[in-house]
């Protein structure tokens, strides 16, 4: 212990006597360690931090899928019924989706996010209510009525107050009765944190429909959670809800032949998603630039031990072994690694939020990222590796000195101006920049490409609104209520057009109904499928959606006329081939029991439901006035005006219409298409921030190379020029070795960016993985910035005075 103490303090004063080699070490490692630190922070919140609740590893999601199509699907509540009654691996099966309300008489009306769920949500979670209690078993009976509420709206629309349960409340016309209060921690589903309300399931079965949702086997909107038994696992469960949904396929098969399978994975698996390949991606950038740091330092070492050759050879000479030597040095290492560690943390404190600000919302539980006692010790434990990575290999060699030579020579031994390991080191290094460099340009390039990509419809100067209609007050009268606000609402100054819509563009929000074609008659559970979309009157003037054949609805297209529907191009192309699809008849699975058969009586161009969407879908355009049962509409608003201006007056007059309907939701169509691109944008950014800091880091460590190396031949270059070398031949031979390393590095890189190519083909959109129009790009920039670093030393090299330069040493 005192022999590891005594290293320590000799390698602190080792350190404050190269003030500037401190310096620069250390802030080169803090900025790797500080990466590294802050992108760690989120993936232990996203990935590896368990959820909060109860034995969370027994969690799982379900999913009904296709066993021809691996995509995954919503389930229907007879569905749900069936997997709940007939499993026998889970302990609980919890259906649940999202919804909202509107509270009503308090001082004003609010809109709450909620969500409807079956009865054992909370013994499935393992969580207990504040005050009150959970739901019951008897509370999915039909006509039900119960709530339980937030903490935060508990506190911020009732006043904390404790006689809150057994009490009604109103939501969207209907008295409900609160039966208990979650803990403030609370959170269902984890990644809607805004969730204020769950109710039981009962609300949607209708009393006075035969056909409700409840019933009804052909309607697919549910998603589902569960808990497995103890000592049951996924891969069982998996197989037991597969038989099931097998099972019932050949049961119902007109309404399950597309839902024959089941998927089961872990709850944390399925809040990842996607993302899980960004986050990773991120990661293992930011340990690449870790990586490259130490190469730099290892390289600022290796200089230092030639500079202590003769203290080394003095230290051997009286009896010191290279094992002490090497621990010495590497003590040197670990207290210059924790020091920079210390400073990494400190960055990580910094960029943590600003990180967190560019992720937004785009990956599920990163707003729970923080530096806290889990990510230190992760960056003690990088700062540790570190110090080993880059100290040991110059501790190494410094053992390795040869005593005679050495204090013979003054302390100096000459090493050749191209030293294998410390060429290694650059190459390496530029190597795995140039992988990075890579991949951010393929992702810059896939951005862009979303960005410019033609949506369908033009988002400048389109404000989106939304608020509810509730049943309670609006189940007959809804359509007249629609008439009324949108002739007022483009009778406003500066409003060009105005419409509804069910299912927003730009939010991956749809439903798919199956339809009937008498043309080409199908099965029942072989029907062909296609989104469908009810909207009002004037919705594609104000998306400035083309029409390609035929016309748009109009307020004659209500429940009395005759039935109609729009579809898109995709939709003609892929089902009326060569044909002419205007008059066609079709019976969509959407408008009641008994769906009517409806005609085409327009085409419009195609639109993305979503920003990242990769290929245009076919969908059905329907009259909402046409349908029995809808709520409610997205109002789109196109101005010549500021977007935003209309909020107020949109507020006035729905508050004339109905004071107690709250306008929400106002955003600019602009503003969900940058929401849209949140995952993407924020990949791309850390990823080229990583890889920017990768080859600064880079340049750096070649710039100071190239510096070290014509030091060492800075009596060679004199002999040259006092034999009659030219300045020029002097430049021409020191990068001439900057470009044998940068080749070297180049080729390797470039076959290491092939390599692991796929690992980014997910993430890209409209560009493949291997683009050799990135790739040159890449090589060239790469060179330049390579070349240039390496020419100030070679400069310096060829005014170098021969009389000087064969005095130096």
């Amino acid at each position: 212990m005192n022999g590891l103490v005594q290293d320590l303090r000799y390698a602190l004063r080792q350190l404050r006597k190269k003030p500037g080699f401190t310096l620069v070490a250390v802030i080169t490692l803090a900025l790797g360690i500080g990466a590294n630190t802050a992108v760690f922070s989120v993936v232990d919140a996203v990935m590896l931090r368990p959820l909060p609740y109860y034995q969370p590893e027994r969690l799982i999601e379900a999913e009904s899928v296709n066993s021809h199509n691996p995509h995954s699907s919503a389930i229907c509540y007879p569905d749900f019924f069936d997997w709940r009654s007939q499993n026998h691996t889970l302990e609980h099966l919890v259906s649940y989706r999202d919804s909202l309300f509107t509270l009503t008489g308090l001082e004003r009306p609010v809109q709450v996010d909620a969500e409807v769920v079956s009865w054992d949500l909370l013994p499935a979670l393992g969580v207990r209510p504040e005050y009150g209690r959970g739901f019951t078993a008897d509370e999915e009976k039909i006509g039900t009525k119960v709530v339980l509420i937030s903490h935060s709206l508990w506190t911020s629309q009732f006043a904390s107050d404790p006689e809150i349960v057994g009490r009604g409340v109103r939501l969207s016309g209907d008295l409900y009765t609160v039966v208990g209060v979650m803990p403030p921690s609370f959170r269902f589903p984890v990644n809607k944190p805004r969730n204020s309300v769950w109710t039981t399931l009962a609300v949607d079965d209708d009393p006075n429909d035969p056909h409700s949702n409840i019933k009804n086997r052909g309607s697919h909107f549910l998603s589902v959670f569960g808990r497995v038994k103890p000592g049951a696992t996924v891969e069982q469960a998996n197989q037991d809800l597969r038989a099931i949904a097998t099972n019932l396929s050949k049961q119902y098969p007109n309404t399950n032949t597309r839902h024959d399978s089941a998927r089961v994975e872990t709850e944390v698996a399925y809040l990842i998603g996607d993302t899980r390949t960004a986050l990773l991606v991120v990661l293992g950038a930011v340990a690449l630039v870790l990586l490259i740091a130490c190469g730099n330092i290892a390289n600022l070492l290796l200089a230092r031990t030639r500079e202590r050759q003769r203290e080394i050879a003095v230290r051997s000479a009286m009896g010191a072994g290279r094992s002490r030597i090497v621990r010495q040095l590497l003590a040197e290492s670990l207290v210059l690694s924790a020091v920079g560690g210390f400073a990494g943390c400190a960055l990580a404190l910094v960029c943590t939020p600003a990180m967190l600000a560019i992720i937004g919302n785009s990956v599920p539980r990163a707003t729970d990222a923080g530096v806290d006692l889990r990510v230190l010790s992760f960056a003690v434990i990088v700062s540790f590796a570190a110090g080993l990575i880059f100290g040991i290999v110059p501790a190494i060699a410094a053992s390795k000195t040869d005593l005679i030579s050495t204090l013979k020579e003054g302390g100096r031994s000459e090493i050749i101006g191209r030293d294998w390991l410390r060429a290694s080191l650059i190459v390496g290094q530029v190597a795995v920049g140039l992988v990075l460099i890579a991949a951010a340009g393929l992702l810059i390039t896939s951005l862009a490409n979303l960005v410019h990509t033609n949506q369908g419809f033009n988002p400048d100067h389109l404000t989106t609104l939304f608020f509810e209609t509730p049943d309670a007050h609006y189940k007959t009268t809804r359509p007249q209520f629609y008439r009324d606000y949108f002739e007022k609402l483009r009778s406003l100054p500066g409003v060009e057009s105005a419409g509804g819509v069910m299912m927003l563009p730009m939010t991956d929000d749809g439903a798919t109904v199956t339809f009937e074609d008498p043309e080409h008659p199908l099965p029942e559970g072989q029907l062909s499928s296609a989104d469908v979309t009810p909207i009002s009157p004037d919705y594609f003037r104000a998306l400035q959606i083309p029409f390609l054949e035929g016309r748009d609805f109009s307020a004659r297209d209500d429940v009395k006329g005759p039935q109609v529907m729009i579809v898109n191009q995709a939709f003609a192309q892929k089902f009326f081939p060569g044909e002419d699809a205007l008059g066609k008849k079709l019976k969509p699975g959407a408008g009641g029991a008994t769906p009517p058969w409806r005609e085409i009586v327009g085409v419009v161009g195609n639109i993305r439901l979503g920003a990242t969407q990769r290929e245009m879908r076919p969908a059905m355009y329907v009259p909402a006035d046409q349908l029995p049962d809808w709520c409610c509409l997205y109002s789109v608003v196109r101005t010549s005006l500021d977007p935003r201006s209309v909020e107020a007056s949109v507020q006035r007059i729905v508050a004339a219409l109905d004071k107690d309907i709250p306008v929400t939701q106002v955003r600019t169509m602009n503003e969900l298409l940058t929401s849209e691109l949140a995952q993407p944008r924020f990949a791309t950014i850390l990823l080229s921030t990583f890889a920017g800091l990768a080859i600064v880091l880079t340049v750096v460590g070649l710039y100071g190379t190239m510096t070290y190396s014509v030091s060492l031949r800075t009596r060679e270059i004199g002999v040259r020029m006092a034999l009659g070398a030219q300045r020029s031949a002097v430049l021409t031979m020191v990068l001439r070795d900057a470009a044998i390393l940068l080749a070297a590095g180049i080729v390797i890189g470039i076959a290491a960016a092939l390599a692991s190519a796929s690992v980014l083909q997910d993430m890209l959109y409209g560009t493949g993985a291997r683009n050799p129009a990135v790739l040159m790009l890449v090589c060239v920039a790469v060179a330049v910035a390579g070349l240039a670093a390496a020419y100030v030393p070679a400069f310096r090299a060829a005014k170098v005075d021969p009389m000087v330069a064969l005095r130096y040493e």
